[in-house]
């Protein structure tokens, strides 16, 4: 078996054991650059030689065991480990096994497994190498994508998602690393049916396939998103080696179009009532006139007189439908409020059960106030339960509910949905419900869509397997602070940030703001010192990365102090520690500069920069 030269430290502190392995090994063709007998020597020669590769004794001389050294070596340096051990004792072999180690070899040493343990040990270590550079890679190229992505081998092993997949799938990527694509990609079609693989099409095609319309991800607890994306082949050096697949959530893209497409409908249906009300009631006032002159003239017993009051009373009727037309046609102006749909649900459950003993009403678990005009939504509530009473199958239930739309993707809005069994009514049928027609039916489920529409929401329906009826009512939900209810305020200490970098700045002032600071900003010093003497609120803090050009920079702090006394003031060189020329600063992340804000912050800290 081929060595290839790979150079090898042993540490073994029994001299003539490590003599032998060196000459056993030498003899094979691997270099033995060093040899040590303690955990210090160890660390040094390894730092010194950097082998390929490390025999380690689990027990060695002095305070530290091979173990512990296994551990530094797996903390400071990307060289595999094989241990030698006489001891087999359970305790020992789970201490070794959580040094990730790359194999064990039995005292005494067989020499013919000597060398295939050491060269399997190699190629093991060589190929994680290469898996973590191609996740450091992969890591780079997608992890600042805005879409999910997901890279499968060939087999279709997962071996990398991106940020935006982890938050969709629940999963981090060290979790998904070597799990199944398919039980990532839980995809589906519109009727609910799994979409086939579509990674065998890929490579059978060696082209990029797009994901066909109308599917969706069943993601992390639950929730469902609508996707649209892509599927495209991974070469590595000419060779096809896996797939990429990306997708974006257009859950609240659909929605909205959604939206659009039966408001738009609902406007082109307004405006056409509206004209044909606006046309009939030229029409009939000219029937109407000319019907009342002839009754008067007509003698009391004219045969005709019965004829004459007929038109009068089908002209009366035409009024009706025309009055009931302009009514559709007019969007009467409504005034949202916060409203409680909870609130709302009780009230209306009170009369509902009177007529309808077997309903069943859920009420919002997480109760959240909506945008909505509260008789508004009781008249549409009340319309769709007298429909789903004409409709429904004998013997059957209704069943309302109110949740939130989280896991449809929709975590702004609230939903209402009312469900029934019927076996009169069709998806055809449902998809014109809120069409208004000559029956008098833009009395009932148009105008419910049309005060929907006017709270800024959306009333849907829809047929399920088993001849379910489902309406469904979205209201666009409101924050706490939104409901007029008086909230306690909270002390915010104000951090003043000099920055140029516009990004930066943005960046920085949403973390602070998110961790509970009042931010302030300023691009150089001069807009800081500025800042500092017009703002009457005491600054606590601030955090300066000044250009190396700012004319005010090395005033900056003292001219601070006595603007502002007690301010703690950091001053940040392209926000970098201060180092030495041996032992470069660290980059400071947001996460340390919070970490220093908080500190400061302190009772003491604040006293001791008082006075």
């Amino acid at each position: 078996m081929e060595s290839r030269e790979h150079s090898i430290v042993i540490v073994e502190d029994e001299g003539l054991i490590a003599v032998d392995l060196r000459g056993r090994l030498e003899r094979a063709g691997y270099r033995v650059p060093g040899i040590a007998g303690t955990a210090v020597e160890a660390l040094d020669v390894i730092r010194e030689k950097s082998p390929d590769l490390i025999l380690m004794d689990i027990r060695l001389r002095g305070g530290s065991d091979g173990i512990q050294v296994a551990e530094q070596v797996l903390r400071d340096f990307d060289i595999p480990v094989v241990y030698l051990t006489a001891y087999e004792d359970r305790k020992t072999l789970e201490r070794a096994s959580q040094t990730q180690a790359f194999g064990y070899i039995k005292k005494p040493i067989d020499g013919a497994s000597l060398q295939g343990s050491i060269e399997m040990a190699i190629s093991k270590h060589r190929h994680e190498r290469h898996l973590r550079e191609q996740r450091d890679w992969l890591s780079a190229s997608f992890a600042a994508l805005p879409d999910a992505v997901l890279v499968a081998d060939v087999s279709g092993r997962t071996c990398y998602i991106n940020p935006v997949a982890e938050e969709l799938f629940g999963c981090t990527a060290n979790q998904a690393l070597g799990r199944p694509s398919g039980e990532l990609l839980r995809i589906k079609r519109d009727n609910g049916e799994p979409l086939e693989d579509l990674m065998p099409v890929v490579m059978l095609q060696e082209t990029t396939v797009r994901w066909p319309a109308g599917i969706w991800l069943e993601g992390a607890g639950g929730k469902r998103c609508a996707i649209e994306g892509g599927l495209a082949p991974r070469w590595t050096r000419g060779r096809m080696d896996g797939v990429v697949v990306t997708f974006h959530d257009v859950t609240l893209c659909r929605f909205e179009e959604e939206q659009s497409r039966l408001n738009n409908k609902h406007d082109a249906l307004s405006r056409l009532a509206d004209g044909v009300a606006g046309h009939l009631d030229l029409e009939l006032s000219v029937v109407a006139e000319e019907n009342t002159r002839l009754l008067s003239s007509l003698p009391t017993g004219s045969p005709l007189r019965s004829s004459a009051e007929a038109i009068q009373s089908a002209a009366l009727n035409a009024c009706a439908v025309t009055c009931g037309l302009r009514e559709y046609g007019q969007d009467r102006e409504i005034k949202p409020q916060v409203v409680q749909v909870n609130d709302t649900l009780a009230d209306l459950e009170k009369t509902w059960r009177r007529v309808f003993p077997d309903l069943t009403v859920q009420f919002d678990p997480n109760p959240r106030p909506v945008h909505a005009d509260a008789n508004g939504l009781s008249h549409a509530l009340k319309t769709l339960f007298r429909h789903a009473l004409q409709w429904m199958q004998a013997g059957g239930g209704i069943a309302i509910s109110a949740a939130g739309a989280e896991l449809e993707g929709l975590a702004e809005w609230v939903r209402i949905r009312l469900t029934y069994k019927s076996a009169r009514e069709d998806g055809a049928a449902l998809e014109r419900a809120f069409d208004p027609s000559w029956d008098g039916n833009w009395e009932g489920l148009p105008a419910a869509y049309s005060v929907t529409k006017r709270m800024g929401g959306l009333l849907r329906a829809h047929l399920e397997p088993d001849q379910n009826v489902v309406f469904e009512i979205y209201l666009p939900s409101v924050e706490v602070a939104a409901t007029g209810l008086e909230m306690e305020a909270e002390e915010q200490e104000t951090l003043l940030l000099i920055e140029p970098n516009s990004e930066v700045r943005r960046l920085l002032r949403a973390y602070f703001e998110q961790h509970g600071y009042r931010v302030i900003e300023a691009r150089d010093c001069e807009d800081a010192l500025l800042l500092a003497q017009s703002d009457e609120s005491p600054i606590r803090l601030a955090i300066a990365n000044p250009a190396q050009g700012d004319r005010y920079r090395t005033e900056l702090v003292n001219k601070l102090i006595e603007l502002k006394a007690g301010i703690c003031v950091r001053v940040i060189d392209g926000y970098r520690e201060e180092g030495t020329d041996a032992q470069p600063g660290r980059f400071l992340a947001k996460r340390q500069l919070i970490e220093w804000a908080d500190r400061m912050m302190q009772p003491a800290v604040l006293s001791s920069a008082a006075n």
